[in-house]
């Protein structure tokens, strides 16, 4: 009864789970062909081998996308019928290929994590787990730490006073209020975050901050600051560009809102040094001293986000650190 378990797993979330992207799931239909001879002769019209062997196809908004079999898809690929081949094969389907979709998928999900509605984002973890101390998490108050994060990229950004830091993908402002008493009252922080729901939430905590008077929060996504050149001492983000899909375009808007000798401080994830992200998981201009320093740390929370999945095997925190040459 694997193909009942399969989907059994398919349906309440063992396969297609997605982190920050909330995926409405096709049916799986199995075709018995050893049932009838009716069966078996639809099987071989749909193209699925000569209908007396185990293969599978798999459609995407109508169009067949994957398949065992190789007939019909542009790259004629033949993959093996095993449970765990087409386990890989549904959840590559589920993932989302155009950027825009993707960005709704992220915005909509924030929105409702901070709205506690259903189909929220990452699970919410311990902040002490993320390297914040004791000290910072009283600091930053419960209002503001949404637990979404996976690293304390203040730690690391060496913030001084009278400094312009920028936070991409600033939430519900955890990180910019830490910056705040960082920069004092000569210096300021700008939150930067593309969901209306979240830049709401981080402007009401900071109302009730009278010593955030330095902060203020911009809707925009990261690809396209709402910010202009040469502004920022520091970039801070915190497990934010991983979502991004376009990365390459994150980091050229870094550059160009960094002062000469600006610095870059980010906590993230990223793929495990000798790792290839099996399908089943797969849902810098010119930046001087760049750093990457793994966190093996973040195996805990890694493994929170996707309960018996392994992602914990494939990709790992890490703080990245860098500077715009002068």
């Amino acid at each position: 009864m694997l193909i009942s378990k399969l989907e059994e797993d398919y349906h309440f979330g063992g396969i297609a789970h997605s982190c920050c992207a909330p995926v409405i799931k096709p049916r799986v239909w199995v075709i018995r062909t050893d049932a009838s001879d009716e069966l078996k002769a639809l099987a071989v019209e749909l193209g699925l081998g000569d209908g007396s062997v185990p293969s599978f196809q798999i459609y995407k908004e109508g169009k067949l996308v994957s398949g065992s079999s190789g007939l019909g898809l542009e790259n004629g690929e033949q993959i093996s019928t095993t449970m765990e081949a087409i386990r890989s094969q549904l959840a590559s389907a589920d993932a989302p290929t155009d950027p825009s979709e993707v960005l709704r998928l992220v915005q909509q999900s924030y929105a409702n994590t901070v709205n506690q509605s259903n189909g929220g984002c990452c699970v919410s973890v311990d902040p002490h787990l993320t390297g914040y101390t004791p000290e910072q998490v009283i600091q930053a108050g419960k209002d503001s730490n949404l637990g979404l994060g996976c690293g304390n990229p203040i730690s690391l950004a060496n913030i001084q006073p009278g400094e312009t830091a920028v936070d991409l993908g600033s939430g519900a402002g955890v990180d910019c209020f830490l910056a705040s008493p960082l920069v004092g009252p000569t210096g300021q922080v700008i939150g930067v975050d593309m969901t209306p729901d979240m830049i709401f939430r981080a402007r009401q905590n900071a109302t009730n901050r009278k010593e955030a008077s330095n902060v203020q929060f911009r809707l925009g996504e990261i690809e396209h600051l709402p910010i202009p050149d040469n502004t920022a001492d520091c970039v801070i983000s915190n497990c934010v560009i991983n979502l991004s899909p376009d990365k390459p375009q994150v980091f050229r808007e870094i550059y160009r809102i960094l002062k000469p000798g600006g610095r870059v401080a980010i906590s993230d994830v990223v793929i495990r040094p000798s790792k290839i992200i099996p399908q089943r998981l797969q849902t810098a201009e010119a930046l001087a001293e760049v750093e990457v320093t793994l966190k093996e740390e973040s195996r805990e929370v890694i493994r929170q986000w996707l309960p018996g999945s392994g992602a914990e095997e494939f990709v790992v925190g890490a703080e990245i650190k860098a500077m715009k040459i002068m």
